[in-house]
């Protein structure tokens, strides 16, 4: 197809030729798209026209995205036919700009070659024509001057010689009108001189300067040389040679074109204007760069600009977005820098681009680029998976000079950090002016700082002494504990206390913590709870594990305080609701009886859950914002960025994740809460918000949901609402839970009758009540802070509920008073701590600016209720504080009602160790002997198996509860105890002790050796089991077992080896007749060890249930699993080898993988961190001035951004490595 040119357009082809070189513009579209009318009117008005001008269409039905106008219609109306010669050829197979330029001429040189045919036809019919009148074909008219010079060999008219220089034009890049005279006059001055660019600006700003030339390093990271926004003004005019030049208006003489086979092909449609100007270079050629040469580019690729639908291209421009072409430019770049790779470092290079794009995927995923993370992985990728192009790149033979010979014109790794330091600093110093306040918000703002800062740190010091004053002996008692039972002095009661040490390493927290075995008693399936891997983590860091309990309990208040303040800061801006808030959820009964009994989980959720509600009120973007007065209006604080939202999200995922590790009941109750929610969003296509935040939460949980959903008929969901040890506590009625209280009040020392006696008992009431009537009124709040108190209703509501429910539900077992063991509930204090943060959120939003609406009317009613309202709602908590403190100090020996109120403090350090020295050593060696306590009562014998210096913390889990309970009412346990009940204990074992206890006759020292028990202790007991503990200790002599002494720890014999033990090892070795052969090391859970050569049929027995989820290798090949009396074991081959041996629980790897990729990926989403102001503008991935059309509609831009709002809004950078 062609535009018929004017008699003037045709007459420079005579004989003689032109006087000036021949050019041939090539110009690569894709349809009409809304840049290319100008660019083609910017060549009709050149100074110096081409001879020829070309137009590559690279159009097609899966990519035609221009704007439905017939190519020809847009050269016409650009007057550009009347011009000069125009051809438009077609080349919808072409995948790159290159591609398009090879294609295009190929096309244009078949249809000249076909026109010449036709002509020399016509010569021999002894037809007739002027030189250079039009020859009509079936394709299109072409002229004898035209055949002359592009197909002197078909023509007619003899010898001739195609246009010198090929003009490499994009759509949307307009020359103006001495563009190709300044461009020629160039390289006519140096006959070296193969390429040769021009000065780029902006497209609707002609002032703006885009680019001169192109510096970059040898990896291809372009030196940011012009500031965005820039504006043109001579600066660069100086410049000639460079180290390459953009394809966008590029002047390329057609020898040096052809003689290196244009671009590369794998790139595009970034990067190949470099690697070209670098092969013209290598060739023996000079690059050089035109200022007088204007070409106005609109980068449209490199903005993201570019339309890849018909109806894209039929809408409005969209806003320029880095990130939408950060793939290809990164590859590009990659591949660029592998290419000028030495051959040796090419391969390593890959290797290394790999691995730096996970840690550039992860830092993208830090500053909240996540979109952006995905490219850094696929970008390495590609070039990989480009490895042929790259080797028949690199085996390309033109090169005439070493790349040594470009090192004067690349820039040096220095050179690029200082001017990306600079341009940083020009970009920050620019955004300050733009956001800096005025004098008066400066001021009001600092009047602001200083009272919340006042507001707070009164608060929390108010809060740290009620902590010193109630804890402070705790920080030098050494490892805490719940109080022993039977004893009540010192204000500490029998059995209300749920908290055992954590003697164990970080290590061996962590292992236990992450197991899917519980190593507690004999051993049983099921995961620890959740919360112990959170209090693991300090312990690894070398912090102990009693240390980081210690500090929970008692920095607990402040600690929630603080939690309060920020979180309230979502709701109101007004201190006085602020400190409200603070102390009414730092002295709230479910935190106050949680700290004083040492209930970790529950404790963990109390201070976990502001920030939780925080981070997704910010997520969402429905938090409250200062308003600062200037002088002339009222201006409110900017909302969080997208980024802020993002991280604000992660940081409120992780801790509803911590919350529910501590008290997993949450987990459905947040489910709920925010599906009841979603409707009450402002901004409803963010409420994916709510459910992305529970993500973290359910995989933290997710080994604790499997085995919840296992028995559901059986009661197994009641494994949500357990959780620590179980610990009895008097029960609250459910007017009281409505008030907080997950337990009966704690009973206030207040001796008297009246007024003072009805305080005493009820004015730890008052707190809740007030808060209660606060949220009632909150209710009769309009405007936009309804929609913030029903949502607060809702989650109280929920949190009623939850604990409503909790208090009913049987949830464990636990020592009375007596000794014996009684079913106790769940605990409530998860259930009131959300009926008490939906309560807050009530009373925050509902009085959120009330003084200003009340200042507003004439004093009445509502004046007085709101000051009465307020005084209570300050008052409640610090009553209950202050009863509680009192509580604390006073005891409750003597006080009426003593036995059926709750205690203020249950737990105090721990008196001397648990388990004598000698057992201890067994349990810390490798044998992991274990010790079997025995404590009689009025019923029976308490047996309890410890593995470890007596009952841990982390023994106790949600699954061990729920075993034993439903041993306990199923009739199965003939024996009990606190840390290892029937359920868990072998028959054989609960036999022995059976004999023990009734006086029977029993090989124990065998059965015991069998469940690797090398200990046996009797604790010291009340006076009123002398008799019985006597009898007992006097059985245990006559069984054989070795006494050895009584201390502090109690009366302890050794189960002697000898006589009829074979070992007391955890893992042990056993020949085929049953004989012990040896003993392996072992660690809590697993055994690695290396095993010598033995006879054949040996086992290697474990002392644990056996179970079908252990598995053993040796020496990498996988054990055949037995069962020995019950116990786990594999059969040994005879040769020497190393054993290993772990629990691998159903599904744990998907869980372990599930936990670390999200917790990770929600960490690194939490971290404060993002693009800084000006950061977002430099870009050193990309090569953006090489251009062309690609595939799909896609053009690639040139240089760096050029507006620098729009990069700012952007907030993307792509960093080269």
């Amino acid at each position: 197809m062609t535009a018929a040119p004017s008699p003037a357009a045709a007459s420079f082809r005579t004989a003689a030729g032109p006087a000036r070189p021949s050019t041939l513009a090539v110009v690569v579209t894709a349809g009409v798209s809304r840049y290319l009318p100008r660019t083609l009117r910017g060549l009709t008005a050149q100074d110096h026209l081409p001879e020829v001008v070309v137009i590559v269409d690279v159009a097609g039905p899966d990519r035609d995205v221009g704007t439905g106008v017939p190519v020809h219609d847009a050269v016409i109306e650009a007057g550009l036919a009347d011009a000069a010669l125009v051809r438009v050829v077609r080349a919808p197979q072409a995948q790159n700009f290159g591609a398009a330029v090879r294609d295009g001429l190929a096309e244009y040189h078949r249809l000249v070659e076909r026109a010449a045919e036709r002509a020399r036809r016509r010569e021999e019919r002894g037809g007739e024509h002027t030189s250079d009148a039009p020859l009509t074909g079936e394709v299109s008219p072409v002229t004898t001057g035209e055949i002359r010079v592009v197909a002197p060999a078909s023509g007619p008219a003899g010898a001739g010689s195609e246009p010198e220089w090929l003009w490499l034009l994009h759509d949307d890049s307009a020359p103006a009108p001495s563009a190709l005279d300044h461009l020629l006059r160039a390289v006519e001055s140096g006959r070296s001189i193969a390429l040769a660019g021009p000065k780029q600006c902006g497209w609707a700003d002609p002032d703006q300067l885009l680019e001169v030339g192109i510096t970059a390093t040898r990896t291809a990271r372009r030196l940011p040389e012009i500031e965005p926004g820039e504006i043109d003004q001579g600066q660069y005019d100086h410049r000639e040679d460079v180290l390459a030049v953009g394809t966008a208006g590029a002047l390329v003489r057609r020898t040096v074109w052809d003689e290196l086979g244009g671009t590369d092909p794998a790139l595009g449609p970034f990067g190949d204007g470099l690697e070209l100007s670098r092969r013209v270079r290598l060739a023996g050629h000079r690059v050089v760069v035109v200022p007088a040469a204007v070409v106005h580019h609109a980068q449209a690729s490199l903005l993201g600009q570019r339309p890849a639908t018909p109806e894209e291209a039929a809408a409005e421009l969209p806003e320029p977005d880095l990130r939408r072409s950060f793939l290809p430019r990164r590859r590009a770049q990659i591949y660029n820098a592998v290419l000028a790779a030495p051959a040796l470092a090419a391969p390593l290079m890959v290797l290394g681009y790999l691995v730096l794009g996970a840690a550039r995927a992860l830092w993208r995923v830090a500053t909240k680029e996540i979109g952006m993370a995905g490219a850094e992985l696929a970008a390495p990728l590609g070039v990989l998976g480009q490895a042929l192009p790259l080797i028949r790149a690199r085996s390309r033979t033109t090169r005439r000079f070493r790349p040594a010979a470009l090192t004067p014109l690349e820039a040096r790794g220095a050179q690029l950090r200082r001017a990306r330091r600079d341009l940083r600093r020009t970009q920050a110093t620019a955004h300050q002016r733009r956001v800096a306040p005025s004098e008066l918000e400066i001021a009001e703002r600092a009047a602001v700082a200083r009272r919340r800062r006042l507001g707070a740190g009164v608060t929390t010091l108010l809060l740290l002494g009620l902590t010193l004053a109630a804890f402070g002996p705790l920080l030098t008692a050494g490892p805490l504990t719940s109080q022993p039972a039977g004893s009540g002095a010192g204000g500490l009661a029998a059995g209300q206390g749920a908290l055992l040490p954590a003697d164990l390493s970080g290590a061996e927290l962590w292992e236990l913590a992450r197991s899917g075995w519980l190593a507690a008693g004999i051993g049983a399936p099921g995961p620890a709870d959740a919360f112990w891997q959170i209090l693991a983590i300090p312990a690894l860091l070398g912090v102990s594990g009693n240390s980081v309990i210690t500090a929970l309990i008692v920095f607990a208040l402040p600690l929630a305080g603080l939690g309060a303040w920020f979180a309230a800061g979502a709701a109101s801006r007004a201190v006085s609701l602020r400190a409200l808030a603070a102390l009414s959820w730092a002295l709230a009964p479910a935190l106050l009886l949680a700290a004083g009994h040492g209930r970790l989980g529950p404790l963990l959720a109390h201070l976990a859950l502001p920030w939780a509600v925080l981070g997704a009120v910010r997520a969402l973007g429905v938090e409250r914002r200062d308003r600062t007065h200037t002088g002339v209006g009222t201006v409110a604080t900017l909302g969080a960025s997208r980024a802020g939202r993002v991280a604000a999200g992660a940081g409120s995922a992780l801790a509803l994740a911590a919350a529910c590790a501590g008290a997993p009941v949450l987990l459905p109750a947040a489910l709920l809460a925010a599906v009841l929610m979603w409707p009450l969003l402002p901004v409803r296509r963010r409420g994916w918000v709510l459910a992305a935040i529970t993500v973290p939460a359910l995989v933290v949980l997710a080994p604790l949901l499997q085995a919840a959903a296992g028995d559901l008929r059986g009661g197994s969901w009641r494994m949500l609402l357990a959780g620590g040890a179980p610990a009895p506590v008097p029960a609250a009625e459910p007017w009281e839970v409505l008030l907080g209280w997950p337990a009966a009040p704690v009973a206030v020392p207040v001796n008297g009758s009246g007024i003072i006696g009805w305080l005493g008992e009820h004015a730890l009431l008052l707190s809740g009540a007030a808060l209660g009537a606060g949220a009632v009124l909150a209710l009769l709040r309009g405007t936009s802070r309804a929609r913030a108190v029903r949502a607060g209703w809702l989650l109280a509501l929920t949190g009623l509920a939850v604990a409503l429910i909790a208090q009913r539900t049987e949830a464990g077992l636990a020592p009375a008073g007596d000794g014996a063991l009684e079913v106790v509930p769940a605990w409530a204090g998860a259930g009131t701590s959300l009926l008490l943060l939906g309560v807050l959120i009530a009373v925050l939003t509902g009085g959120d600016g009330l003084h200003r609406e009340l200042a507003t009317r004439s004093f009445g009613w509502a004046q007085v209720v709101a000051g009465v309202l307020g005084l209570l709602l300050f008052a409640g908590p610090l009553l209950t504080g202050a009863g509680w403190l009192w509580a604390v100090h006073a005891g409750t020996d003597g006080q009426p009602g003593a036995t059926e109120r709750t205690v203020a403090i249950a737990v105090a350090g721990r008196e001397g160790e648990q388990v004598p020295a000698i057992a201890q050593q067994y349990q810390e060696s490798g044998t992991r002997g274990r010790v079997l306590a025995l404590r009689p009562d009025g019923e029976g014998v308490q047996a309890e198996v410890w593995r470890y210096p007596g009952r841990q913390g982390i023994e106790e889990s949600a699954v061990r509860s729920f075993t034993e309970l439903r041993a306990h009412t199923e009739g199965e346990a003939g024996l009990h105890g606190a840390g290892a009940s029937a359920a868990q204990l072998s028959a054989e074992l609960q036999e022995v002790i059976a004999s023990l206890a009734a006086g029977g006759e029993v090989d124990a020292a065998t059965v015991l050796g069998h469940h690797a028990i090398g200990v046996v202790v009797l604790p010291p007991g009340v006076p009123a089991d002398a008799d019985a503990r006597a009898a007992l200790a006097n059985r245990l002599d006559a069984e054989g077992l070795e006494y050895v002494t009584e201390n502090p720890t109690g009366a302890f014999w050794r189960v002697p080896v000898a006589a009829g033990a074979g070992s007391v090892a955890r893992a042990r070795i056993l020949d085929a007749d049953g004989t012990v052969a040896g003993d392996l090391p072992a660690g809590h859970v697993g055994v690695e060890a290396e095993v010598p050569a033995g006879s054949s049929g040996r086992l290697m027995v474990l002392a644990e249930p056996a179970d079908a989820q252990w598995r053993a290798w040796y020496d990498d090949e996988p054990l055949r699993s037995l069962a020995r009396d019950g116990q786990q074991a594999f059969a040994l081959p005879a040769e020497a080898g190393t054993l290993r041996l772990d629990y691998h629980a159903p599904l744990s790897s998907v869980w372990s993988v599930a936990q670390v990729v999200v917790l990770a990926l929600t960490g690194l989403l939490a971290l404060p961190l993002r693009r800084r102001p000006g950061r977002a503008v430099i870009e050193e991935t990309e090569v953006p001035e090489i251009g062309g059309t690609e595939p799909g509609g896609t053009e690639p831009g040139d240089g760096e951004p050029t507006d620098a709002e729009a990069a700012e809004q952007s907030e993307t950078a792509g960093e080269g490595a």
